[in-house]
């Protein structure tokens, strides 16, 4: 259980940190996919793209941790009632989108390094088409399953919500 990250201010930290992973994982798919292909934006910009990838991953990580001590501590109070806790396929794509941000992160990393390299004249001139290419790849798959796990997050959150009120 990691508890750094359960509250932050008093509030529970996975939501807060989940948004942060949400926006800049796609944030930093669609600047590689926009900045990666034309030579000027890709030297003047992997860096920075690169830089927002891993802002994403490290939110990714952040938020894997922060919904674990919450998985945990639901369990545990779902336990002491005799009740079973129910989280659905949440979790698994939490941790699948958590890998996928880490993937992303050191692809543009490596991304980055390659514009360096190509700055020097050291590649051929096909690889960083290629490179981007292949980084796009993983963009596109990073964001769908971050997606996929912000959505099921939300409905697991959000979908009853109301249903305990009666009358009016």
């Amino acid at each position: 259980m990691f508890l750094a990250f359960s509250s932050i201010a008093g509030l529970p930290g996975h939501p807060l940190l989940v948004h942060a992973a949400v926006v800049l994982v796609p944030l930093a798919a669609v600047a590689h996919a926009v900045t990666g292909w034309r030579p000027a934006w890709r030297r003047s910009y992997a860096i920075p793209v690169a830089l927002i990838g891993v802002a994403g991953a490290v939110f990714a990580w952040a938020a894997k941790a922060s919904g674990e001590a919450i998985e945990d501590r639901v369990k545990d109070a779902a336990k002491a009632v005799g009740q079973r806790a129910r989280f659905g396929d949440h979790p698994e794509q939490g941790d699948a989108a958590f890998f996928w941000a880490m993937l992303l992160g050191a692809a543009l990393i490596g991304f980055a390094v390659l514009a360096w390299l190509e700055r020097k004249r050291e590649l051929p001139r096909w690889a960083p088409l290629a490179a981007w290419a292949a980084v796009l790849a993983v963009a596109a798959i990073a964001t769908a399953v971050m997606t996929v796990a912000g959505h099921s997050g939300a409905q697991l959150v959000w979908k009853d919500v109301g249903n305990f009120v009666h009358g009016g």
